[in-house]
């Protein structure tokens, strides 16, 4: 026995050691790659109350949560310059991914363990990642708050968080990420040129969706380009170049792949600097691997129509549609990954399905469309054959998560961005055309053109929302136990078309072991329109719990 716990200590001891010299080795790696720049503290100058300038580079906020940003320079510059004007808004961002990380995994001790596989990961994230990316994200870093170095250094931190989007889509293949976009051409709009529209889906809880960051990129190579994105994140989601060129990403069902490949933001990001038509953008996304299947849609001006670049770990295809439309929701539709039994499965068992079927219905409804026409599809609420299925459900193209929704219209390289709240604020107008450096904002001057503005839906303001939020309050009380029965009812009252409202009165009642009265809403929740065969499944497991308390 002796023996026995001898070799135990000595097998810790050798595994503890080769764990430290592996994180010695990853640390070695990180700090390399900072001994190739000089740090610059560069004075920030203020135009106005709303406006910081860096020589040609500046950050503007237009109003309460939008922002926009210009930078210029080499990599390292314009990360260095970014991270030192935005630097506020990192600590927001960062603060807000960090405290719904500690709601998803409140333990402690799995935090910790989390930090470990995270850094294992990052020695083959940081292989895939191309220079220049690394450049600038290093850059970045250098402004992020010290306030997180528990969980890691500045620069593997920052580094890592670029492949959120992945590793929220593939450790779940999660909740986190059920996106919709579509694009249309020709005879659907009325001058013929294409116009694009997308929900970004990515939920890490409302604070986080708070502020968004325009961001106008003038490389030193490559095309001028601007994407909406965050404090500290320099991967593209949704974006658009000065030749007409734009790029959505969305997830697709996707195997669990351990290995770290490029992040698919980052793909985007060499998509948007480097392509001018479809051809370059797919020359370019066939370089790079990535771990996730993701499907990007993208547009080109020079072609006048809209591809979606399948893309799995290992190979792409490109899907085209016959008409004058293509949609993307979260499941491949080639000849050659859209039939798999998993393409299917998520297709018909998940939310993606209908949500597709609900843009096609949309898109069929009207002969042609304008911006304003793209903004009311995304704003939609209901599900197929318009149909109410509760506030919140995600099989509504609006799903009242979403971090952004965005607007394209690549010809005259103008696009529209969303404001609070989600889908329902106004869309302030952009035109890559007019933002520009040398100059900059003068003071007190927008960069956005109120001659473009899409106005709020209003309508949806005064009565829906409120409900909405009421919903979400109430909900938390009976999460939390703190709730009465007339909680309940008010709950139900609120959103009565909605599954997750039953589904939460049921476990408020299987807590207090009134199973009976459980069992009811339970029933009705599956009489309502559900996401997914997990929720089903979810649903009908408390059934046959409060049945078999039932029957004793």
């Amino acid at each position: 026995m002796k023996k026995f716990i001898k070799w135990v200590a000595i097998s810790i001891l050798v595994i503890s050691v080769l764990i430290t010299c592996f994180f010695l080795y990853v640390d070695s790696i990180f700090k390399n790659e900072a001994r190739q720049y000089v740090y610059k503290k560069h004075t920030i100058q203020r135009v106005d109350a709303n406006t910081s300038r860096i020589g040609n580079n500046w950050l503007r906020k237009e109003q309460q949560g939008i922002h926009t940003l210009y930078i210029e320079g080499n990599p390292f510059e314009r990360g260095l310059i970014a991270g030192q004007l935005t630097r506020e808004l990192m600590y927001k961002q960062e603060k807000a991914f960090v405290d719904r990380l500690r709601e998803i995994v409140p333990s402690s001790y799995y935090l910790n363990f989390l930090k470990y596989v995270i850094s294992i990961f990052d020695l083959n994230l940081y292989k895939a990642i191309p220079g220049e990316c690394k450049a600038e994200i290093y850059g970045v870093s250098l402004s992020a708050s010290p306030s997180f170095s528990y969980i890691a250094d500045n620069y593997e931190r920052i580094l890592n968080y670029h492949g959120a989007h992945d590793l929220g889509h593939m450790l779940n293949n999660m909740g986190m990420v059920g996106c919709t976009s579509f694009g249309i051409w020709n005879s659907k709009t009325a001058d013929g040129n294409l116009l694009l529209g997308r929900n970004f889906d990515f939920h890490v809880g409302d604070e986080f969706a708070k502020e968004k960051i325009v961001a106008f990129i003038r490389p030193d190579s490559g095309y001028f380009h601007a994407f909406v994105t965050w404090g500290g994140m320099m991967g593209a989601v949704s974006g658009m170049n000065e030749k007409g060129l734009t790029v959505t990403i969305n997830a697709a069902n996707s195997d669990v792949v351990f290995k770290a490949a490029t992040p698919v933001s980052l793909v985007a990001r060499q998509i948007l600097q480097y392509a001018a038509d479809i051809r370059e953008a797919t020359v370019i996304a066939s370089k790079y691997d990535v771990f996730v299947s993701e499907l990007f849609l993208i547009g080109s001006a020079a072609d006048n129509k809209a591809v979606i670049i399948e893309k799995r770990p290992g190979s792409q295809v490109v899907y085209e549609a016959q008409g004058d439309y293509i949609i993307s929701a979260n499941h491949f539709q080639s000849k050659q990954y859209g039939l798999s039994e998993k393409a299917v499965i998520q297709r018909n068992n998940t939310a993606s399905g209908d949500r597709y079927r609900r843009v096609n219905e949309c898109i069929n409804s009207q002969k042609q469309f304008a911006p304003a026409d793209i903004a009311r599809i995304l704003r939609d609420t209901l599900g197929v054959k318009g149909i109410s299925i509760g506030l919140g459900n995600e099989k509504a193209i609006n799903q009242l998560i979403g971090h952004h929704s965005i607007i394209f219209n690549p010809k005259e390289l103008k696009f529209w961005v969303s404001t609070s709240p989600y889908q329902v604020g106004g869309f302030l107008c952009y035109d890559l055309n007019k933002i520009s450096g040398s100059n900059g904002p003068s003071a007190n001057a927008k960069s956005t053109f109120d001659s473009g503005y899409i106005a709020a839906d209003s309508v949806f303001l005064k009565i829906a929302y409120p409900r909405c939020q009421k919903y979400r309050e109430i909900k938390q009380r009976l999460i939390l136990r703190s709730a009465t029965d007339d909680d309940v009812a008010m709950l139900i009252s609120l959103n009565p078309d909605f599954f997750d409202a039953y589904e939460q009165a049921g476990d408020f009642y299987m807590s207090g072991k009134n199973f009976s009265r459980a069992l009811t809403f339970y029933t009705r929740a599956l009489n309502c329109v559900i996401p997914g065969e997990t929720e089903r499944s979810r649903i009908a497991k408390k059934i046959r719990i409060c049945q078999g308390k039932n029957s004793r």
